[in-house]
């Protein structure tokens, strides 16, 4: 977990996220330079950003972008690590602007939250784990959630709770962006599924094939009910739902997948499907035509949109100003 993680504070215009959540079975992150981790890296007003929250950010950040393929070189990677600096910045000046902020019964919310937290673990035992590995105490934990909901609470305060979004706003946005709300065509489809490792020898390949053969025999000359069969013999988590996919567009699924899932008819069940996962077989269990979402229906989610927008607005504007006023040293070697 990174010190973004652990003041994911709210999504505002300084890059920041909105839930504490303690990450738990990440893949490592690309590494970054070691350095002391209580240096200095900048300070805002005399407070110190210190080395460890910057590379725990960048750590996270990289992971992300190494997830989606993507390389930094050396001269890119310092150019990105001011840049996660600049946000760190805008994040402490807006901590430090709802300091003085009182929240109602705020320790009894932070026990809520930490609550949560500790229900994303098997034990107490992991949840320990995982918060001496990311370096934080259990007091040191207790004070980030703290100063999350008082930027939660001054947010509310001083900017969502006076935006006001009009009927006007929300009709013409509704009207100016008609594919935000068209609905495309979709199915409901339920599999089974036998997967294949990608350097199976074919030995495992002739094994893993018979086994979705008899699958697909005892649901089409068996009759064998197909949920049954699912979460008796399918490796997908869907199992635990008899298979089912719930509904779902052309270009969702894998091209061999979609394919034919939509070549089938109602209640139809597919010949043995082939895709990088393994072996399916494939039920189409319904269908829902293409539509246009009506505004009445989307009114609130069209505000709440419009609302989150403008706070973020309003808050890149604030923390500009903020910056104006401020004392602040950036240090970064």
């Amino acid at each position: 977990m990174t010190s973004k993680t652990w003041k994911q504070i709210l999504t505002v215009a300084c890059g920041l996220a909105g839930t504490v959540v303690l990450a738990q079975n990440q893949p490592a992150a690309p590494a970054v330079a070691t350095h002391n981790p209580d240096e200095a890296v900048a300070k805002v007003n005399d407070k110190a950003i210190t080395r460890r929250q910057l590379d725990d950010v960048m750590a996270g950040d990289l992971r992300n972008l190494a997830q989606r393929g993507t390389q930094l070189t050396p001269e890119q990677l310092l150019g990105y690590e001011r840049q996660v600096l600049g946000k760190l910045v805008d994040q402490e000046l807006l901590i430090q602007a709802a300091s003085k902020t009182q929240v109602p019964d705020v320790e009894k919310k932070v026990d809520e939250q930490i609550a949560q937290i500790k229900a994303n673990f098997p034990d107490p035992k992991t949840f320990d784990e995982q918060l001496k590995k990311v370096g934080r105490t259990a007091e040191q934990l207790r004070t980030d959630v703290r100063q999350m909901l008082t930027v939660q609470t001054f947010v509310e305060t001083e900017f969502a709770g006076k935006v006001k979004i009009g009927d006007d706003q929300i009709k013409a946005f509704y009207d100016e962006h008609p594919d935000y709300f068209s609905k495309p065509a979709q199915i409901r489809a339920s599999h089974i599924l036998v997967t294949v490792p990608q350097d199976a020898s074919e030995d495992v390949k002739k094994a893993k094939r018979a086994a979705i053969d008899k699958a697909r025999e005892r649901v089409t000359t068996g009759k064998e009910d197909f949920a049954k069969v699912a979460a008796e013999l399918s490796d997908c988590p869907s199992k635990q739902k008899g298979g089912d996919l719930e509904f779902f567009a052309k270009g969702q699924m894998v091209a061999e997948f979609d394919k034919a899932a939509f070549a089938l008819k109602a209640d139809e069940i597919s010949e043995v499907v082939t895709t990088q996962f393994g072996y399916h077989i494939i039920k189409r269990t319904g269908e829902q035509a293409a539509e246009k979402r009506p505004l009445d229906a989307m009114k609130e989610s069209i505000e709440k949109f419009l609302k989150q927008n403008e706070v973020k607005k309003q808050l890149a504007q604030f923390v500009d100003a903020q910056r104006k006023t401020a004392k602040i040293e950036t240090l970064l070697k």
